[in-house]
């Protein structure tokens, strides 16, 4: 595992970034027949897959005026090391899934913290399984660089962009990002996986 002063650093940019989406969209794929947007956004089809983890319901206006409850769960898994208790996990990235919807970017959702998962059997206590849904997903990549930096841009570009340069339409049915192992917390890269109808 690696050393957890980095990991805290983390931790006000990660709860900024569903904030910085609410100005105007939100967070979410990979595999199947690629297509790219006027705007360089690659589109592609993603099949369903499990994720493993820790969840909180909350919304970007809580997480915007400092009463956010995504920061103590970042906190309670890195400090805890606490996703490492899943079973039956299938790499060593973290997944972000925002599901649960109950309307738009303005409204509650699920945030779940976790790492994929081959299958489900009993799970640690606290943790739920959440699936991501097939389908369509625009999938955008952060700059690799501080994360305090390049978190916030792809929020922001993302939040910024239109239907037709997103590829689709939001479906707020599940979005989803996914982390790869941090080996350099100042150079860092993420993925945003946009849901579309």
């Amino acid at each position: 595992m690696h050393t957890v002063g980095w990991k805290f650093a983390l931790l006000p940019v990660l709860a900024l970034a569903p904030a910085l989406a609410a100005q105007t969209a939100s967070a979410p794929a990979a595999p199947a027949a690629p297509a790219s947007t006027a705007s360089g956004v690659k589109v592609d089809r993603q099949e369903s897959f499990t994720v493993v983890g820790l969840t909180v319901r909350t919304n970007n206006a809580q997480e915007a005026n400092g009463q956010g409850k995504i920061p103590a769960l970042w906190e309670r898994a890195l400090q805890e090391n606490a996703l490492d208790q899943i079973p039956n996990r299938v790499s060593d990235g973290w997944v972000v899934v925002y599901s649960g919807y109950s309307s738009d970017n303005t409204g509650d959702y699920d945030y779940t913290l976790g790492v994929g998962v081959s299958s489900v059997g009993k799970l640690p206590e606290g943790f739920v399984a959440r699936t991501v849904q097939a389908g369509r997903y625009a999938v955008l990549s952060s700059e690799q660089g501080p994360p305090q930096q390049v978190i916030p841009a792809l929020w922001q570009r993302i939040a910024a962009m239109t239907p037709q340069e997103l590829g689709g339409t939001r479906a707020y049915q599940t979005d989803f990002e996914t982390y790869p192992p941090i080996t350099d917390s100042a150079s860092m890269q993420m993925q945003a996986h946009v849901g579309l109808k």
